[in-house]
C-alpha cells in the first residue's frame, strides 16, 4: 500500500487531505502479494463501501511521534486483532478503484481518500513531507476483518489457500502507515500537492496565456492573407505591363477586379473569424463593455477604425479592474494558510480465518 497524495493545504480545522493505495488488484490467480493474497476487482467492489470511515493509524516508537513501526498489534480478542499500540491519526472517507501509474507501470488498485489530523501530529506530517521531497517511498498496510454474519471470519473463494487465496466476504477496517516493508509494494506516496496563492491573479495570467495562443493561431490566417495579397499584387503588376502593350487584355483586367473583390470578401471574413476566435473565451457580460466597438468592427472589418487588439484590450482592462477589486476585498482572508505537505501509505492487513495481518 502507499500514499498517493497529501494535500499541502490545511483546512481551518487542521485537516490535511490524503490519498492512499489500499492494495493492488490482480487480473488472475497467478498474481498475488507477498502474503499470498489475490485481490479480485469483483469482490473489492462488493466491499467498497466499508472503506468509508476506516481509521488511518501509526505505531509511534518515539516520544516526538516521528518514527513508526507496524500495526501496533498486541494480540487478539474473540478472533479479532487488538492493536492497542496503534494511534489513530486520520480517517479515510471514501474508496474507489482506478488505474494508477506506479514506478512507470500502470496498475489497477483500490484507492482511498480522507484526511490526517495535521494539528495533533505536526511532527509526523513534517517527516512525511521531507520523505516525499527526497523521493522516498512511504509504505502502509490495509487491514480487513470478517463479517459478523460469518462469525467474524473472512471468506475466501474455494476456501483458504496459502498462495492465491481470494477474499470474497470481508470488510476493510483500517489503514496503517508503516515504517517497515509491506507485503504489497504497489502502494506508496506518489506526490504532494503544491500550495497555490493569489488564485485570482493566476487565473488572470492563464487567461492572458490563452489569448496569446489564440492570437498565435490567427497569425496563420494573417500569413495566408499576406501571401494571397502578394499574389494579387504580382498579378496586378503583370496586367498593368501587358495593358500598355495590348488593350485586348481587358478581360484579364476584369478578372483582376473580380480577384480584388474576392480578396476583400476574404479579408472581411478572415477578420470576423479572428474577432470571433479572440472573443471566444469571454462571457457575454465581459464583452458588454466593448459592445459598440464589436458591432462596428463586425459591420465593416476592413475599414474599421478599431483593431481586434483594441477590442480585446478594452475587455481585458475591465476584467483586470474587477479582479483587482476582488483581490482587495479578499486579501484579509488569505493569511491563514500554511504550506505543508504530507504522505501516507500502507501494506496489507487482513484477518485469515479469524484474523491475520498481511
Amino acid at each position: 500500500m502507499r500514499i498517493l497524495e497529501l494535500s499541502s493545504k490545511d483546512d481551518k480545522d487542521g485537516k490535511r487531505q490524503v490519498k492512499v493505495i489500499l492494495h493492488e488488484i490482480y487480473k488472475d490467480k497467478s498474481q498475488h502479494n507477498k502474503n499470498g493474497i489475490t485481490w479480485f476487482e469483483k469482490y473489492c467492489k462488493n466491499n467498497l463501501e466499508s472503506v468509508k470511515g476506516i481509521s488511518i493509524t501509526c505505531e509511534f516508537i518515539n516520544d516526538e511521534r516521528t518514527e513508526i513501526l507496524g500495526h501496533g498489534e498486541t494480540g487478539t480478542h474473540d478472533g479479532v486483532p487488538v492493536l492497542e499500540n496503534a494511534t489513530m491519526i486520520g480517517v479515510l472517507e471514501r474508496g474507489y478503484i482506478d488505474d494508477i501509474v506506479v514506478d512507470g507501470e500502470t496498475k489497477r488498485a483500490l484507492v482511498g481518500e480522507g484526511y490526517i489530523d495535521a494539528m495533533r501530529y505536526k511532527n509526523f506530517v513534517d517527516v512525511l513531507e521531507e520523505k516525499i521531497k527526497a523521493n522516498e517511498t512511504v509504505f502502509g498496510s490495509v487491514e480487513i476483518i470478517g463479517l459478523k454474519d460469518n462469525g467474524n471470519r473472512i471468506k475466501y473463494l474455494n476456501g483458504y489457500q496459502e498462495i492465491g487465496r481470494i477474499p470474497t466476504e470481508y470488510r476493510y477496517s483500517g489503514f496503517a502507515v508503516l515504517g517497515v516493508m509491506p507485503s504489497d509494494e504497489t502502494a506508496r506516496v506518489i506526490e504532494i500537492n503544491d500550495r497555490k496563492e493569489n488564485g485570482d491573479m493566476e487565473k488572470l495570467e492563464k487567461m492572458f496565456e490563452k489569448f496569446e495562443e489564440k492570437f498565435d493561431k490567427t497569425n496563420e490566417y494573417k500569413q495566408a492573407l499576406e501571401q494571397k495579397q502578394k499574389e494579387i499584387d504580382d498579378l496586378t503588376k503583370q496586367i498593368e505591363d501587358l495593358k500598355a502593350q495590348n488593350e485586348s487584355l481587358s478581360d484579364k483586367l476584369k478578372e483582376t477586379d473580380k480577384l480584388k473583390e474576392e480578396l476583400d470578401k476574404l479579408k472581411s471574413s478572415t477578420l470576423k473569424q479572428q474577432l470571433n476566435v479572440a472573443l471566444a473565451d469571454f462571457s457575454d457580460k465581459e464583452k458588454e463593455v466593448a459592445k459598440e466597438s464589436i458591432e462596428k468592427f463586425s459591420a465593416d472589418p476592413i475599414n474599421s477604425n478599431e483593431s481586434i487588439q483594441d477590442i480585446v484590450d478594452t475587455i481585458l482592462v475591465a476584467i483586470g479592474k474587477e479582479v483587482c477589486e476582488l483581490k482587495k476585498k479578499k486579501v484579509s482572508e488569505q493569511n491563514s494558510y500554511k504550506c505543508e505537505d504530507t504522505n501516507i501509505l500502507g501494506e496489507v492487513f487482513e484477518i485469515n480465518e479469524t484474523s491475520s495481518i498481511f
